[in-house]
């Protein structure tokens, strides 16, 4: 059972959410298997109250730098994110998610609050690294698929960043 739930947390709080593709399977940045997971990180942050700090989608995974309003909503987050993902990129039949059923996410996911500035930085670079360091790209900025470009250069990424933390001032 994750720390979480255990210690029955609440209130904001910055967390790091990691979720797997069943089987380590590389379809995340299929282009359009990424359309769907783009569209709907940024559809289901806006029916909670949070804001994406940073983020990568990797082939097999996604991390992600969240800032919630409140912290017992992530759960509800990545469930509702899974499930609609889930159903939109079964649609796409794609051939390497089907072996004897179809399955697309592990059932679970890793988290972890955030709980000093040094931490945050931590997390923040290992997210915008993770693309070098799998030698997709020679620098983060330039993996379509994060936040890095958002944070290093003067230019947006996919997903809008809340840099201000706003979400602490969501009511």
């Amino acid at each position: 059972m994750v720390v979480r739930k255990r210690l029955d947390i609440s209130g904001p709080a910055i967390v790091f959410v990691t979720t797997t593709v069943f089987k380590w399977r590389p379809i995340l940045t299929k282009e359009q298997v990424a359309s769907i997971v783009i569209k709907e990180l940024q559809k289901t942050r806006s029916l909670f109250k949070m804001s994406f700090i940073s983020y990568v989608i990797m082939p097999s995974h996604i991390h992600l730098l969240l800032g919630f309003h409140e912290i017992s909503d992530l759960s509800k987050f990545v469930q509702t994110f899974k499930s609609i993902t889930s159903r939109q990129i079964k649609r796409l039949s794609l051939k390497e998610l089907y072996e004897n059923d179809y399955k697309l996410w592990k059932p679970r996911f890793d988290d972890l609050i955030v709980t000093s500035e040094r931490q945050l930085k931590i997390k923040m670079e290992y997210i915008h690294n993770n693309p070098v360091k799998a030698g997709l790209v020679e620098q983060a900025e330039d993996w379509t698929y994060s936040s890095a470009v958002d944070w290093l250069t003067d230019r947006s990424g996919l997903i809008t960043i809340d840099k201000e933390y706003n979400w602490l001032l969501e009511k």
